[in-house]
């Protein structure tokens, strides 16, 4: 992707939620700072002292794991640096009625006297991602720095993930969910479609098995997107689901931008095998 002077004058910092490698984000000009992921009272910073295939062989072994936001330190070091090549940063994270991410970054960048803007993706993952491609858009367009988030607010708002889990075991580990009712839709091979929007994650409609799942979130989408959307397939360690997800999209009129991993919040409250799909307006 070519930058315009404007937009080169801004670098862009995303929190490890965004489901790409660091050497990805880089090549998309995206700054990482990460996540925190916590087993046996050991905290590793997700992508730098723990891989997502760790997380989901651990997590598959019966393992106890939790995340944690981004450390404010993480997060200033980021800002420092960047500040030294770039004017301004514009540092977009996962929703803050998900973490705790969004407020620490907030509290950081009140050190920095205007020169760093943080941004609520009300999504994560490939949620997250369009937004932040949608704030550069905006940027290397005209928009004026200080209208920013007011011109980014219409675009985020249509944003929509659903998410599509291979089990209730770890909804259910993880209190998602309560004993009986993963017990019956165990019993009777239900899961349902969770939908992420407006910042929140939402139960949505359920579905006997996977492979029907894979077929509701196409209709999800066609229902939500009928002139067709660009989007992301994610996946928990499940890379034969997401092509299975993609083509089941793909006839929608979707025009995907890649696959990504799901990241380790994802992975830890819906587990292993879960698929997922992020989809914003074209623009």
């Amino acid at each position: 992707m070519a930058f315009t002077p404007i937009a080169s004058s801004v670098a862009f910092v995303a929190d490890s939620t965004v489901g790409l490698s660091p050497e990805a984000a880089k090549a998309r000009g995206i700054h990482l700072v990460p996540q925190q992921v916590v087993w046996k009272e050991r905290t590793f910073r997700d992508l730098l002292e723990i891989t997502p295939e760790e997380v989901v062989r651990l997590l598959e072994r019966g393992e106890h794991l939790t995340t944690s936001q981004v450390a404010p330190e993480d997060l200033r070091k980021a800002y420092e640096a960047l500040l030294k090549t770039h004017e301004r940063v514009v540092s977009v994270h996962v929703s803050g009625k998900l973490s705790g991410t969004v407020a620490t970054a907030l509290s950081v960048a009140q050190d920095f006297g205007g020169r760093v803007k943080v941004v609520d993706s009300w999504s994560l993952n490939g949620g997250l991602l369009l937004v932040l491609e949608e704030a550069r858009r905006l940027l290397a367009t005209g928009t004026p720095w200080e209208r920013l988030e007011e011109a980014l607010a219409p675009y985020r708002e249509r944003v929509l993930g659903f998410v599509l889990p291979r089990t209730l075991t770890y909804l259910h580990r993880s209190g998602r969910i309560s004993g009986m009712k993963h017990l019956v839709g165990s019993l009777l091979r239900i899961l349902p479609v969770l939908e992420v929007r407006g910042g929140e994650v939402v139960p949505g409609p359920r579905v006997r098995g996977f492979a029907e799942g894979l077929k509701k979130v196409a209709e999800l989408f066609r229902r939500q997107f009928p002139k067709g959307a660009l989007a992301y397939v994610a996946h928990v360690g499940n890379p034969e689901g997401a092509r299975a997800l993609a083509e089941a999209v793909r006839a929608e009129g979707v025009e995907l931008q890649g696959t990504l991993f799901a990241g380790a919040a994802v992975s830890v409250h819906a587990g292993p095998g879960t698929v997922a799909l992020f989809a914003g307006e074209r623009r």
